[in-house]
């Protein structure tokens, strides 16, 4: 009889360390996936063809959030960042095309960066409005100048609400487009 209970126990022990081993996995599994998603990547939607061609209106992007942990955005990263404006906050997604300590100006259409054309930013046409880098802009130590893909369509650096946009605005850089199950590199 002694043996019988000790069997049984012994099987009962079995069972609470599996269950227990089961809820420790499934605990650490959530826990991981929280951090993932809470510090590394996120999807975001993109409103308006600010961006367009690369990201349109009702795109779904994929946000690595950690991009500017240990360092610092580059010229032509996609970022998405938040401005808060007399307690309201909007978010925005738009291309670097200016670092800080650099002087930014729109000359005819151009964009100068410390009086040199800036090559490689593939705007979608001229740019018509310059908005208020019609005079130089000398960035901040920690300011980026950004615009929309879609300059002549692009609320973005130009205009006063949007201003120059420093780090702690920045939530991350945008990597790839989310296509169903299929995700696409930006390039």
């Amino acid at each position: 009889m002694n043996m019988y209970l000790d069997r049984k126990r012994e099987k009962r022990r079995e069972f609470f360390r599996q269950l227990f081993n089961y809820v420790l996995t499934v605990i650490i599994a959530l826990a991981l996936a929280f951090c993932f998603v809470q510090f590394l990547f996120q999807t975001t939607s993109v409103v308006g063809d600010s961006m367009s061609p690369v990201l349109v209106n009702k795109d779904d992007a994929l946000l690595f959030k950690g991009a500017y942990t240990f360092g610092s955005p580059k010229r032509n990263d996609i970022i998405k960042f938040t401005v808060e404006k007399s307690d309201k906050k909007h978010e925005y997604i738009k291309r670097v095309v200016a670092l800080p300590g650099e002087t930014v100006q729109i000359v005819d259409g151009v964009l100068l960066v410390d009086g040199k054309e800036v090559k490689g930013v593939k705007f979608t046409d001229t740019i018509a409005s310059p908005g208020i880098a019609e005079k130089e802009i000398k960035l901040g130590k920690k300011e980026y100048f950004v615009m929309g893909d879609n300059c002549n369509n692009s609320e973005d650096s130009r205009f006063s609400n949007v201003g120059a946009v420093t780090k702690e605005e920045i939530n991350g850089r945008i990597i790839a487009t989310i296509d169903g199950f299929h995700i696409n590199k930006i390039k």
